[in-house]
């Protein structure tokens, strides 16, 4: 049975009518066919053109060549049906027009987000900073999710400080599982901040011990940074309330480590084993990038990444 659409063909019509109305066009600084191969297989989709064997050379000698066609033919032909594909093909749409490479114009960009998330507001999505590229931000479609912004917030301002590869999965693994797989969520968070507590203990050059839990790593990354306020007015006063505060870390971190071994992954589950609840997760991982960032931000460089293995609580 095919899934009904919940991004209305009335909010994919009002989008389209801003953006002819404002002369934005979709495909940016590429031609239409070359952006629209970027999504769909058009040498594969049949041609509106008897003189051409595929979509891709019907589309260049109609839109490029000619101009022909009516300026929003995407939304009616067959082969594209932007008003009725699928939701994530239309967001991916979207996301697609404000990426880097297809438009150069940071304001332009700014300007077809607020379009986008006026009209998808109505039926509860949005286009959202998901991650970046040469300082750039990158734009995906999601469904609206109470504290998701915030989540993918604090996903971007950790990459500022671990940008790697292995960080980035951890990081989208982490912030994705939280509605799909809550052990994997919290399996994840734990991992990422024993990754950050490491990767700043050994650019310190701080020997790591394996046999250390996962509040003794924190209490080892929380010794080894300076967290004195340099304009406070009384600077050893505020440093002691600091370090009250980073001592009460640890037992969120022991809680983190409890909530994994029980909740998370790494541990043999039985057959009708359930996860922990959404709100829990999204809490926990909330809690661990926090706590990575502070210890990231305060570091203030990009440390270099180590893995090891994982500390046990």
């Amino acid at each position: 049975m095919k899934l009904k659409n919940k991004i209305t063909d009335v909010t994919r019509r009002q989008i389209a009518d801003e953006m002819t109305i404002g002369k934005i066009w979709y495909h940016g600084n590429q031609t239409e066919p070359d952006f629209l191969a970027r999504l769909f297989d058009l040498k594969s989709l049949p041609s509106r053109d008897y003189r051409y064997t595929n979509a891709y050379d019907d589309i260049c000698q109609h839109m490029v060549n000619n101009n022909d066609w009516e300026v929003d033919w995407i939304y009616s032909d067959p082969r594209i049906n932007l008003l009725y594909c699928p939701d994530e093909t239309y967001l991916t749409f979207l996301a697609m027009t404000v990426h880097p490479r297809v438009r150069t114009s940071s304001d332009e960009a700014v300007r077809l987000i607020g379009i986008y998330n006026k009209h998808l507001d109505a039926d509860g999505f949005e286009i959202a900073q998901t991650d970046e590229i040469s300082g750039k931000p990158i734009f995906s479609g999601r469904q609206k999710a109470i504290g998701q912004a915030h989540l993918v917030a604090k996903k971007v301002e950790i990459k500022q400080y671990l940008n790697t590869a292995y960080v980035n999965s951890k990081i989208n693994t982490m912030t994705d599982a939280i509605h799909k797989d809550t052990d994997l969520a919290i399996g994840t968070a734990k991992e990422l901040l024993e990754t950050t507590c490491k990767s700043i203990l050994r650019q310190k050059g701080e020997a790591i011990n394996p046999d250390w839990t996962l509040p003794q790593l924190l209490k080892a990354t929380t010794n080894c940074l300076d967290f004195t306020p340099k304009e406070a007015n009384d600077p050893d006063k505020a440093e002691k309330a600091i370090k009250q505060i980073l001592g009460g870390i640890a037992s969120i971190v022991q809680g983190v480590g409890e909530l994994r071994n029980g909740y998370g992954t790494g541990h043999g589950k039985d057959a009708d084993f359930k996860g922990l609840e959404i709100k829990y997760a999204k809490l926990l991982v909330g809690v661990v990038s926090d706590i990575a960032i502070l210890y990231l931000a305060t570091n203030g460089e990009t440390a270099e990444l180590i893995e090891n293995e994982i500390a046990t609580v």
